[in-house]
């Protein structure tokens, strides 16, 4: 299979797999209510941590996964092996915490610039749907490069 589709194909089912999520733990954590605050422990902002974290650790650890799997079954082909596991896990905690907190810093950017205190609950579902999808669009096709790359060292 050719790298770039295999890449291409992993993000977009990455993509899906965490704007599902996102929406669902969103429906979950929000429910419906009427207006979604900011600020506050289980609030909007609070949620962008383990949304980050689940996203980013996901988003690479499984992709990585599915590339050594790939490249094994000889469906890439990559000269020499992935690196290891451990290296690939310490490769999404790093990723994780990295987008834990940026993805918390902006969040708070956008509340503390938008002057209000919290969100209409559609808008704030739409942008934590965005969200996950720009995280996982992000670091998947990063991650699967890196495995690969380790392929090749």
């Amino acid at each position: 299979m050719n790298t770039q589709r295999f890449i291409l194909r992993e993000t977009m089912v990455s993509v899906a797999i965490n704007t599902a999520l996102s929406i669902g733990f969103f429906l979950l954590v929000f429910g419906r209510a009427d207006r979604v605050p900011f600020w506050g422990t289980g609030n909007w902002v609070f949620d962008a941590i383990p949304q980050s974290f689940m996203i980013a650790l996901m988003g690479t650890l499984v992709p990585g996964l599915m590339a050594g799997r790939a490249w094994r079954s000889g469906k890439l082909s990559v000269s020499g092996p992935p690196g290891p596991f451990s290296r690939l896990l310490l490769r999404a905690l790093a990723t994780a915490l990295i987008a834990v907190a940026a993805g918390w810093a902006l969040a708070a950017l956008v509340a503390r610039l938008s002057g209000l205190t919290s969100l209409d609950w559609a808008a704030a579902l739409a942008i934590k749907a965005g969200y996950g999808v720009a995280l996982a669009a992000i670091v998947t096709p990063i991650a699967i490069r890196a495995v690969l790359a380790g392929a090749r060292a």
